[in-house]
């Protein structure tokens, strides 16, 4: 830190202000550059005084300054520290995760209604033989499954490669987000108290309507079979 400031000449009150600005600027920067870390204990007032060369009444408006703007600390008695960095809180990538794990059966479903049929419609023109033949997969193999965990999971599969198919980066991240909510707890034990097995039987004919209209490559067939299947799937859930 230089020994003097470089205040410019003018009458006294704006020579006074020069001074205070410049007394902050100084300790600003080294607190930025590190050579303050937080926690560190500045030096007392007189040896602030001499080496910034100053009167102790405009060391003090600088110092004022720089506490009203959180940087420093001071304790009577004790001196200045240069205050701790702010805690840093959750992004907010993962506040918006958060929200998207504790959001409700209905809340999930009302996104889903609208992204689905709208991903089905271009998956209908864009999936490729290698994607249909892993939906039809994931049809096939949901139908073996004795248990509802096991045909919850063939189930999520197949929506994710009907949104995969659809090529779209940033449609396949929303759902991908908003399918989280699918693998808590609650939602599988919600699951399991409303999939009849005849609703699973008509889930199951659903799905395979859905396919077969991707296959047909028919974007308004298929996004309207989705929308009826996640009606369904709503109606069962919640009751609406």
């Amino acid at each position: 830190m230089d020994q003097t400031l470089d205040i410019p000449s003018s009458n006294g009150r704006t020579i006074a202000a020069h001074a205070v600005a410049a007394i902050v600027q100084q300790i600003e920067t080294s607190i930025a550059d590190g050579s303050w870390p937080p926690g560190f204990q500045l030096p007392t007032e007189r040896l602030l005084e001499v080496e910034f060369g100053v009167a102790r009444n405009t060391l003090r408006k600088g110092l004022k300054r720089l506490e009203d703007a959180g940087k420093i600390v001071r304790h009577v008695g004790r001196g200045s520290f240069v205050a701790d960095l702010p805690a840093s809180g959750p992004s907010d990538a993962q506040l918006l995760l958060d929200r998207v794990v504790g959001s409700s059966p209905a809340e999930v479903m009302e996104v889903r209604l609208l992204l689905e049929p709208w991903a089905a419609a271009l998956a209908a023109t864009r999936a490729t033989a290698s994607d249909l033949s892993h939906m039809r997969h994931c049809v096939s193999s949901a139908a073996l499954e004795t248990d509802i965990i096991g045909f919850e999971l063939w189930d999520e599969a197949l929506h994710k490669c009907i949104v995969a198919a659809a090529k779209n980066g940033l449609l396949a991240g929303l759902y991908e987000a908003i399918n989280m909510a699918r693998q808590q707890p609650e939602w599988i034990k919600l699951k399991a108290r409303t999939t009849t097995p005849e609703r699973r039987a008509r889930y199951h004919a659903q799905h395979s309507d859905i396919v077969e209209a991707l296959g047909e490559r028919d974007p308004e067939k298929a996004s309207d079979l989705i929308r009826s299947h996640l009606l369904a799937v709503r109606f069962s859930l919640v009751g609406f």
